[in-house]
């Protein structure tokens, strides 16, 4: 709809009425009104043009016309602009109008639902097999923040989670929330998870999670060579029997450090070396279930030691 109204002391003659409709649509013919009249608009590729009109003092002028979108039209906002010029002179006679129209996916065809279930993964396998239940009271989220939580079968459902890109879709990303797993389980699966999203399929991301106990190991800077990350030979047999208490059972290690007058930096480099250390002995290993190291840092004074105070 495009309205006129005459704010002048007098009537405004010789104008013609130019709409710019965006590329994609097409004017249906027989549409346009005029106050109401039928009056068909001269047609220029996206320009439609009704000439020659005139408005008196006070009076408000209604054009009324439909647009429709064409197939090659995706999602966004569209822009119809609307400008009353003066025939005799060519110039504008009023400031441009606009309209926007905005283009929504289609839930049905446009639209990827996620679907999954986070289940208790007790043969360490990452996958679900028969007699391996649903664990409920699990939540999810996405990258964009939208967020399930599992039903008492461990199953989660996002609707619409995402309107994959039409030519070549879009990664889509899941992540469990670990801190909602029940008391004692880690995960056993890729955690965060990425497919790739294709609009009108749907998605489905399964998690797994697993009871694991927990094997701690407690050093400090008398397990190092001093000033380095390499371990004294006497500690290298510590680190062998916690290899063996690790293939016992599915477990979590723990890496505690005690820390005293050494530097942070020295510190964190050597919490770096030992996890790795681990993590190369237990790929050599080849064992059975994926291994989670989680380090810890603790100070005996409660906080890293002032340089300074030894150099006075």
């Amino acid at each position: 709809t495009i309205t006129l109204s005459n704010t002048l002391a007098a009537p405004i003659q010789d104008l013609d009425i130019v709409d710019n409709f965006p590329a994609g649509f097409k004017y249906v013919a027989g549409s346009a009104r005029v106050d109401d009249v039928p009056t068909e608009p001269v047609i220029n590729g996206l320009q439609l043009t009704w000439p020659n009109l005139s408005i008196n003092t006070s009076e408000v002028r209604t054009i009324k016309l439909l647009l429709v979108a064409g197939s090659g039209v995706s999602e966004g906002e569209y822009v119809n602009l609307a400008q009353a010029i003066n025939n005799r002179n060519g110039q504008p006679a009023s400031e441009q109008a606009s309209a926007t129209v905005r283009i929504v996916p289609d839930p049905t065809f446009d639209c990827s639902d996620v679907i999954g279930k986070v289940f208790d993964d007790a043969n360490l396998n990452g996958y679900q097999d028969e007699g391996e239940a649903g664990l409920p009271s699990v939540k999810v989220v996405t990258a964009r923040g939208l967020e399930a939580k599992t039903d008492a079968y461990g199953r989660f459902h996002i609707t619409c989670a995402i309107v994959p890109n039409e030519d070549r879709g879009s990664n889509f990303i899941v992540k469990l929330d670990e801190r909602s797993l029940p008391s004692g389980y880690r995960i056993t699966t890729e955690n965060p998870r990425v497919q790739r999203a294709t609009r009108g399929k749907m998605l489905k991301f399964n998690f797994g999670a697993a009871i694991h106990r927990v094997v701690r190991l407690d050093i400090a800077d008398g397990v190092f060579e001093p000033g380095t990350t390499e371990v004294r030979p006497q500690w290298l047999g510590h680190i062998a029997l916690v290899m063996e208490k690790l293939r016992e059972a599915p477990s979590v290690l723990r890496l505690a450090y005690m820390g005293d007058v050494e530097p942070p930096e020295l510190v964190e480099q050597r919490l770096d070396a030992m996890k790795q250390e681990i993590a190369d002995r237990w790929e050599e290993l080849n064992c059975c279930y994926r291994l989670e190291i989680e380090t810890e840092l603790f100070w005996r004074r409660g906080k890293p030691a002032d340089p300074e105070a030894f150099d006075e």
